[in-house]
């Protein structure tokens, strides 16, 4: 698997750079905590459904996860991105929940659990580069083309920009409010990222297995018309897979080791379905 790269938005440093100016460098160093969390939410969902993350982004309310690849299925998008705010209000919760049970620990956690409310908030924001926009994609992608559905996206970040720099300048005349300007940069980075939209990739699943000792097969059998990608979740380190595909009689039309599974699966993307890659290579 390739090693995770990750890489800190502007935006990151200067709430960082902010918040330990005005004093905040715990709330800072809870948010830290917060959003690493908030990723491996979306990494564990990820790595059940067959993904993984391959670069992620910091960013002042969670994390990005960047994907160069557009094979994600709409519906797994829905859960990955989910999971991030999810694992926020648990947190919160649970959190909430041991201040009834011991009084004391308010104290101590009361920035954690509020860096947990903020972040989840915030990115159910239905804009992106947060988790809320992702969703609202992935709806829209169900219902009309891709290129329709991220032009719609692209129309309501603006629409949320435009709302977040009318609140800051009616904030200016109270109390100034950094924060509504880092959101901004944030969501126009949404908006200035054109197709380039932050993404998941498939695993790289080049795994090594042990030489030298006896390795099981798992024989795997799907119908013709099943995608790629649901097998992806069986291949480890620990054994290799045998596909067998059937067609709607039951009858094996095609089989196929780990290794040429994997170049099919390079070839022609997660998302194609055995018939169709059966049929390019006139096998069917």
């Amino acid at each position: 698997m390739e090693k995770l790269k990750i890489n800190i938005h502007p935006t990151f440093i200067i709430f960082a750079c902010v918040l330990i100016y005005f004093g905040k460098s715990i709330l800072f160093f809870n948010y830290c905590l917060v959003m690493f969390l908030h990723e491996f939410a979306h990494a564990f969902v990820a790595r059940r459904l067959g993904y993984n993350i391959k670069n992620i982004k910091l960013i002042p309310f969670g994390i990005c996860l960047n994907m160069n690849s557009y094979d994600l299925v709409p519906k797994d998008e829905i859960k990955i991105a989910l999971a991030g705010p999810i694992m926020n209000f648990i947190l919160m919760l649970f959190t909430m929940a041991l201040w009834w049970i011991f009084p004391s620990t308010y104290n101590y956690t009361c920035f954690f659990c509020y860096a947990n409310f903020i972040t989840g908030i915030f990115n159910l924001i239905p804009a992106f580069p947060l988790d809320g926009g992702r969703v609202l994609l992935s709806l829209l992608k169900q219902r009309t083309t891709s290129r329709t559905a991220i032009k719609f996206c692209k129309i309501v970040n603006i629409i949320i920009i435009i709302c977040l720099i009318g609140i800051f300048i009616l904030s200016c005349f109270y109390t100034i409010n950094i924060t509504y300007l880092l959101v901004v940069l944030c969501l126009l980075s949404g908006v200035l990222d054109n197709n380039k939209m932050q993404k998941y990739t498939l695993i790289n699943y080049g795994v090594l297995k042990k030489l030298g000792k006896v390795i099981k097969t798992k024989p795997l059998v799907v119908s013709s018309d099943v995608k790629m990608y649901k097998l992806c979740k069986y291949i480890d380190n620990f054994s290799y897979i045998s596909v067998s595909v059937i067609d709607n009689d039951k009858k094996v039309i095609a089989t196929f080791n780990e290794s040429e599974f994997l170049d099919l699966l390079e070839k022609y993307g997660a998302s194609t379905p055995f018939n169709l890659v059966l049929k390019n290579n006139n096998m069917h």
